[in-house]
């Protein structure tokens, strides 16, 4: 006799599928319910349940990124109004500081 190894195909699960289950999962049905009326193994619930807070987290974490990237953006375009301000300054204090000159030339004469 031969030793005959038992293939186990793979069974796949569409998303709604996935989602609804981890939905059940989470509102607080237990694993080994879901698990027994399904057909599904526990820790592929658990699994399917972590993959799902992951996406909510990386989704939420992309909001952060662009929360990030216009924070970014808006820092930048305040430097340059900054340094745009700074070189105004300086040309208002040399202005001052000819048209002074010339006030006290004028007035003592």
């Amino acid at each position: 006799m031969k030793d005959q190894k038992s293939v186990k195909t793979r069974r796949s699960y569409d998303a709604e599928f996935k989602q609804e289950m981890t939905r059940m999962l989470i509102s607080g049905r237990s694993a080994k319910e879901i698990s027994e009326v399904f057909g599904i193994a526990e820790n592929v619930l658990y699994r399917w349940r972590r993959m799902a807070t992951k996406k909510t987290k990386s989704n939420s974490g992309e909001n952060g990124n662009d929360k990030a990237a216009k924070l970014a953006a808006e820092v930048a375009k305040l430097r340059a109004e900054n340094e745009r301000l700074k070189t105004d300054r300086e040309i208002l204090k040399k202005a001052l500081g000819l048209l002074s000159q010339s006030d006290s030339g004028t007035s003592m004469s």
